[in-house]
């Protein structure tokens, strides 16, 4: 579900969380094809760190010169800019759930991942300007119930969108790829996502089970009838 206005916080105070989101411009598509997908997500487990050369410009070198390059940007790839906690991306539109670092860590990251699918998407389907619909949207989550209020709605998110659940089948999250859902389930392998973080919520509603029957409570034989009620407990 891709929502309208919320507030943007001028600066983003290391220790809390943020719900962040951004549309197509027009609220059309930012991803055709599974690659974009994947390819958004390569950027973003890149973008989580200090660089010194873009994505693009990364993904191009040899290996040797990855290697090298890695090594001489050994400081930046130990500096995390956010901690990401969740994510989902949409035909039309992402959600991340983050947690930043330092003030400027957060405008940094987005703009860098912003910019970086833009140049791809615009260059694979040869299309000129802006690729999102203005500025990224930011609220605050300010307490832990909101933390977990804000991720279920993330990972529920593909069963309440025409375009990912066109007739109702989907009913189980963790059946979509494009999200974090799986990793909040089971985090070994995950090396991008806050691990720490992650554990601390679940904890709260008994471990990796009890999110699974914190989330899935609110689906329905249709959860696209009444996508309100997520954004009545969220507050967005």
């Amino acid at each position: 579900m891709c929502l309208g206005m919320a507030s943007k916080p001028r600066r983003f105070r290391p220790g809390c969380c943020y719900h962040i989101y951004n549309c197509g411009v027009e609220k059309r598509d930012i991803f055709l094809k599974d690659r974009d997908y994947r390819r958004f997500l390569d950027a973003l487990s890149y973008y989580v760190f200090e660089q010194k050369i873009s994505y693009a410009q990364f993904q191009n070198l040899v290996p040797p010169a990855k290697k090298l390059y890695s090594e001489l940007n050994l400081r930046g790839l130990e500096t995390l800019r956010v901690r990401l906690l969740a994510y989902c991306l949409m035909p039309n539109h992402f959600h991340l759930l983050l947690e930043p670092v330092d003030e400027g860590g957060v405008s940094r990251f987005i703009a860098d991942l912003c910019n970086s699918h833009t140049r791809y998407f615009n260059t694979k389907y040869e299309r000129i300007g802006g690729l999102f619909q203005g500025r990224y949207r930011a609220k605050e989550v300010a307490t832990d119930e909101g933390v977990l209020q804000v991720s279920r709605y993330i990972h529920l998110n593909p069963l309440l969108s025409s375009k990912t659940n066109p007739d109702g089948l989907l009913k189980d999250p963790a059946d979509y790829p494009f999200s974090s859902y799986r990793s909040w389930l089971d985090l070994r392998g995950v090396s991008w996502l806050y691990e720490v973080g992650i554990r601390r919520w679940t904890r709260m509603v008994g471990r990796s089970g009890g999110y699974k029957a914190f989330v899935e409570a609110m689906v329905t034989d249709d959860p696209r009838r009444d996508p309100g009620i997520f954004v009545l407990e969220t507050g967005l």
